[in-house]
């Protein structure tokens, strides 16, 4: 990876430059030099606010912890120290938010399962997942648990709904406390498919 491709945390080596006078070259550098890579997130975290106060907010410390987590094989691509491997699904719904709405509630089994009771509380199963449905939100959002069989905990995922423009809706799903890489991949794939078959219908 050449320095002007070089993006790591989702964030180009040009602007991080631009902001912090440094680009990814020179931080993993610094980093490397002050022997990091034995550190742990809160370690790199605050070894950059002692050591470069003025050049780095709390959210720029955090950017570049991660992008040397990346970079030196700490972390995988998506993870996240708290909530674990994480994934989002993002698609434009050509209908209304209350239409949408009511598309996610009346037919659960376009993205869901047959069945589910959408009610704070309420737990479901449907083929080969289980969970809880933690937060209903009318016309903004779901929160509910995933659980695959053979996953030791569940998964959190979220479906918030927000109005464009143009009157249609802007429908986001997010899957935080994956397992592990793969199934980040595999429930992007999932989640997309899903998402997909809910514009299909709307």
């Amino acid at each position: 990876m050449t320095e002007q491709s070089m993006t790591l945390s989702q964030v180009s080596t040009e602007r991080i430059r631009e902001a912090t006078g440094w680009g990814w070259p020179e931080w993993l550098e610094a980093l490397d030099a002050a022997g990091a890579d034995a550190f742990d997130h809160g370690d790199i975290v605050r070894y950059l606010e002692r050591a470069y106060p003025d050049t780095t907010t709390s959210w720029w410390r955090q950017c570049i912890t991660v992008g040397y987590e990346q970079a030196r094989g700490k972390r995988a691509v998506g993870q996240n120290p708290r909530s674990g491997f994480q994934v989002g699904v993002q698609r434009t719904v050509p209908a209304t938010v209350q239409a949408t709405w009511d598309l996610l509630i009346g037919k659960p089994e376009l993205w869901l399962g047959e069945h589910v009771v959408f009610e704070a509380g309420e737990r479901y199963k449907v083929d080969g997942a289980s969970g809880e449905v933690r937060v209903v939100k009318p016309g903004d959002r779901l929160r509910l648990t995933w659980q695959l069989e053979g996953w030791a905990s569940p998964a959190t995922v979220q479906l918030t709904l927000s109005e464009s423009a143009s009157g249609r809706t802007t429908l986001h799903a997010h899957l935080e406390k994956l397992p592990d890489a793969e199934a980040r991949e595999a429930m992007r794939a999932h989640w997309a498919a899903a998402l997909d078959r809910i514009v299909a219908a709307a």
